[in-house]
């Protein structure tokens, strides 16, 4: 396993070649001190040992897939059952997130990381191909997803980072806000029901931002939401008063994925120690005509961009 770290300005970052994972995060608050504002490991047996996927990239198909099966031209596919004993979870116990992705390219403000994946653990077809390049110049970090593959097949590679602006604690005092008109409802087992998409109400209405106190006080998040508009866009924002940190989230992707943080406490973490935000397609859309495509064919490639804005006051 290699770490490389990179940065030309405000932000510096540090990303594994285990999992292509972004494992931290410096940048500066309002008196230009900095502190690592995403959840990480130690060590490469920690990340090894570790269950919360911190930093890093999952896929080939992230979030979840119902009863661990789909059906693509005819055919249907079994994967691993990883999740409640039933669905699959970011393409099972090894997926992209398990594996050594190569250093393909360097540079001061910039890495470049390649993998070709074949399910171990169950029909997900394949191989597929994927790249995710960092950059980290002046005070944005970003992350581009490139994804081919050899055989028809589903794609949802995402990014999985925790962040916590303060640098420490918990993301209790953190305000939210999520350009969305619309999230996901979900059953008992985190699987989106026939109801999604619906319009955010109550703790799911972040259009003028709420604490994740409030949030969790009325249930929580573990919820993908139907981000508003097309193409490259800002979509949420994160403000930790106590630093002055603020993170705006832009991405051409369709969905965030926001994850409270509950139960970090279990991995080595504080309970709510940091908020998972994941840009990307939605859960079980293999099963979901209803829901845009994931369907990645030969020929074909699936791109995302996701930038990170930091600034304080």
């Amino acid at each position: 396993m290699e770490k490389v770290r990179i940065g030309t300005g405000a932000v510096t970052a540090e990303i594994w070649t285990l999992g292509a994972a972004l494992n931290a995060v410096w940048v500066p608050d309002r008196d230009g001190t900095p502190a690592d504002v995403v959840l990480g490991h130690a060590d490469e047996a920690a990340r090894r040992a570790g269950t919360a996927y911190l930093g890093e990239v999952v896929g080939p198909y992230g979030n979840r897939i119902r009863d661990a099966r789909f059906t693509l031209d005819g055919r249907s596919y079994q994967l691993e059952q990883n999740f409640l004993g039933r669905h699959s979870l970011h393409s099972g116990s090894a997926g992209f997130h398990r594996q050594e992705w190569t250093l393909a390219d360097v540079a001061p403000d910039q890495v470049r990381l390649e993998l070709t994946w074949s399910d171990v653990t169950g029909e997900h077809p394949g191989p597929v191909h994927a790249a995710v390049t960092y950059t980290a110049a002046g005070d944005t970090l970003a992350y581009d997803i490139d994804v081919t593959t050899d055989v028809p097949t589903v794609v949802n590679v995402i990014a999985h980072p925790y962040v916590n602006l303060a640098g420490g604690g918990t993301v209790e005092d953190h305000v939210l806000s999520i350009d969305a008109d619309a999230y996901l409802p979900v059953d008992d087992e985190l699987i989106p029901t026939t109801e999604a998409p619906a319009p955010v109400a109550g703790r799911f209405d972040l259009r003028r931002g709420r604490t994740v106190a409030d949030i969790v006080a009325q249930g929580g998040l573990d919820h993908c939401f139907v981000l508003n508009g097309t193409g490259l866009r800002h979509v949420a924002s994160l403000v930790d008063p106590s630093s002055g940190r603020r993170l705006d989230i832009a991405t051409d992707e369709p969905g965030l994925q926001v994850f409270d943080g509950r139960g970090l406490d279990a991995v080595g973490h504080r309970a709510y120690g940091g908020l998972a935000m994941e840009t990307q397609q939605f859960p079980d859309a293999p099963n979901r005509p209803d829901f845009p495509s994931t369907v990645l064919r030969p020929g074909e490639r699936r791109t995302s961009h996701t930038l990170w804005t930091f600034s304080a006051g």
